[in-house]
């Protein structure tokens, strides 16, 4: 109990530290506790941490935005910002047509959507012929990349003089009824189309979940959607982060509380230096980084391409609420897919109008699902994974990944993804 707490203790202090604008550097011994049977290995860390006097820059090579790298790989890039209903501004990340082409207004529109503590980064960093945005423009689709309140790319709000508590006061919930349906109806008027595809990861398939139980119209929309490592409640998850967040959430809501720290592991010049300066391919501590995602959402050295960790962990973690973390908590805790539990009937009563916080409903999810998933998936076990399948009125494929050890961010940047999930993903479109 005392390592869970050192880490708990460790994240907490690092995510407040840099919150506040101070400079640390982080000291990291690790030490290997346990070996995984699929490979991996679970570490422990010796965490110190000194004061910086002079403001390092982050690495830009390293953590480059969307619309950069999208440049970079010759491809044509839009920005797009959007206001929400309630005032958070958000940008979108479009790729009208591939690197020959000319844009074409029949040309079908696609949206990709992150998950949590990441950003539109995820569908290009791997680059030209390995990342999805680039493949289906490839492939003759119209790109659309999503950022949620709070990330790097969508930290501003209409009123400029809002409060740190009340900017982030905000989960998956407020993702679901504000910020999903605003960007889809900005890609359907700028596109004219009144279709689209549809296809997230991790949180980018809760939140579309949820967004069918306020917005009808966008299951009607949808062609299809398709989920990576998709979930609704996860009460099995065996990652060590996730049940740490869970077993802790009193303590980090507590500390939200009293110490003023609202936002969750912003991805600021901290997080970027870490990443272009600790993990080079060179450098023996480059196991640490591998560790680090491991302990997220699960290690796969047969899927990691080591010469992108850099890249990787310059865009990552992109940054969220402690809300929103709270929030993965309670569903850990309860089992439930629910809203937001604020823990008193006055503030239940005032966000849900009701002394409980709702349980929404699988049966508006009417669009048809293809659901892809990992058996090594430490965030959305396969037990997690079937009970969605089974609950989805309009499932067209459940398809698990053909690798024993693939798993939750393997979607994202397995070095394999392209005849194993893209692939395949791209030929089921092609039907709807």
């Amino acid at each position: 109990m005392e390592f869970t707490a050192l880490i708990v203790k460790s994240v907490i202090l690092v995510s407040f530290l840099s919150s506040q604008g101070s400079s640390y550097y982080v000291n990291v011994n690790l030490a290997v506790m346990e070996t995984h049977h699929m490979g991996n290995e679970i570490a422990a860390f010796d965490i110190s941490f000194t004061a910086i006097k002079e403001h390092i820059i982050g690495d830009h090579e390293h953590s480059k935005p969307t619309d950069e790298m999208i440049l970079d790989a010759g491809y044509p890039a839009e920005n797009h910002d959007v206001v929400t209903d309630d005032g958070y501004i958000l940008r979108l990340h479009r790729i009208p047509h591939d690197t020959d082409g000319a844009y074409i207004r029949t040309r079908p529109a696609v949206f990709l959507q992150h998950g949590l503590l990441s950003s539109s980064a995820d569908w290009v960093v791997t680059g030209p012929g390995q990342a999805l945005a680039f493949l289906l423009s490839d492939q003759g689709y119209d790109v659309w990349m999503g950022n949620y309140r709070g990330n790097t790319y969508s930290q501003q709000h209409v009123n400029q003089d809002i409060d740190k508590k009340t900017y982030w006061a905000f989960s998956w919930d407020e993702m679901a009824q504000h910020d999903l349906p605003t960007m889809l109806s900005h890609m359907m008027e700028v596109t004219g189309q009144d279709t689209f595809y549809y296809i997230g990861h991790s949180m980018g398939t809760l939140t579309y979940y949820t967004a069918c139980n306020y917005h009808h119209w966008i299951q009607n929309a949808t062609r299809l959607m398709v989920g990576y490592g998709a979930h609704t409640a996860v009460p099995n998850l065996i990652s060590p982060a996730f049940y740490l967040l869970a077993y802790f959430a009193n303590n980090l809501e507590w500390i939200s509380d009293h110490l003023g720290m609202y936002e969750f592991l912003p991805s600021n010049w901290l997080i970027e230096w870490w990443a272009s300066a600790v993990c080079t391919e060179e450098m023996r501590t480059q196991a640490v980084c591998r560790n680090i995602l491991f302990l997220v959402g699960g290690y796969n050295k047969n899927e990691m391409n080591n010469t992108m960790l850099p890249d990787i962990l310059g865009h990552i973690p992109a940054g969220t609420s402690v809300m929103n973390m709270l929030h993965y908590g309670q569903s850990v805790n309860t089992g439930a897919w629910a809203g937001y539990d604020f823990g008193s009937d006055q503030l239940n009563l005032r966000r849900w109008n009701s002394t409980r916080p709702p349980t929404y409903k699988y049966d508006v999810i009417t669009a048809p699902v293809a659901l892809f998933w990992g058996e090594n998936d430490w965030l959305v076990v396969p037990e997690d994974e079937a009970a969605l399948a089974g609950k989805l009125p309009n499932l067209v494929l459940n398809q698990r990944v053909d690798e024993d050890a693939y798993t939750h961010l393997d979607f994202l940047w397995g070095m394999h993804n392209v005849e194993k999930v893209y692939g395949p993903t791209m030929e089921l479109m092609e039907k709807y």
